[in-house]
């Protein structure tokens, strides 16, 4: 895969350490794990995702909290008995595509993509962005829906498996059944979070099947 500027250095969740290490995540002492290139940082003190570190990009990005550049993931485990090895996108919400969208653009973000959908419900726009090899997922009313005010916020997280019948075997009844995808040719599977205490929606997808 070719390099791509504005890396996801980590991303900072409120949840216990425990709670992934019962989801089948390989957790150091200070509640540190990687995925791909990610540090994942744990820190029990609650309220789902609570920042993110992209390199080259300082401060807020329209309202989401900017967390500490990790100092290096030597050491950092990175191997974990699920079979899950790195995040494929991050989703996050707004209440104003085109706000947001100009806060990230601004930031350095590159626009990579976009589609309407009501998929889930009400009309929606996705809007696609590279921090790496990590994409970042934007939410929100479609074009011609109403705005709001609402803060953008994290929403939650897909993962990747090289096998994931092979995780879903492995975390048994805290993964439901893998079904098609939307994304040809992969499946995706949701991740009984809440059971084992993850406070953020976790989805387990397959490879991407033109993925190097």
């Amino acid at each position: 895969m070719s390099e791509r500027p504005h890396r996801l250095l980590s991303l900072t969740l409120g949840d216990e350490p425990d709670a992934w290490r019962r989801a089948g995540f390989t957790v150091d002492d200070s509640g540190r794990f990687l995925l791909g290139t990610t540090v994942v940082e744990l820190t029990g003190a609650g309220g789902g995702v609570t920042g993110w570190s992209i390199e080259g990009v300082d401060g807020p990005l329209d309202g989401l909290p900017a967390a500490p550049s990790p100092a290096g993931s030597t050491g950092v485990p990175d191997g974990h008995p699920n079979g899950i090895d790195r995040i494929d996108h991050v989703v996050v919400r707004t209440g104003d595509c085109d706000r947001t969208i100009a806060a990230f653009e601004a930031a350095g973000l590159d626009v990579r993509g976009g589609r309407s959908t009501t998929s889930y419900g009400a009309p929606m726009r996705q809007t696609f962005f590279w921090a790496g090899d990590v994409i970042v997922e934007l939410v929100g009313p479609d074009a011609g829906e109403p705005t709001t005010d609402e803060a953008t916020s994290f929403f939650g997280l897909a993962l990747v498996s090289e096998d994931l019948d092979a995780t879903a075997a492995q975390l048994g009844d805290l993964l439901g059944s893998p079904k098609e995808a939307v994304q040809a040719g992969r499946r995706i599977a949701g991740l009984r979070g809440k059971d084992a205490g993850i406070s953020v929606p976790v989805a387990v997808m397959s490879p991407h099947p033109g993925r190097d």
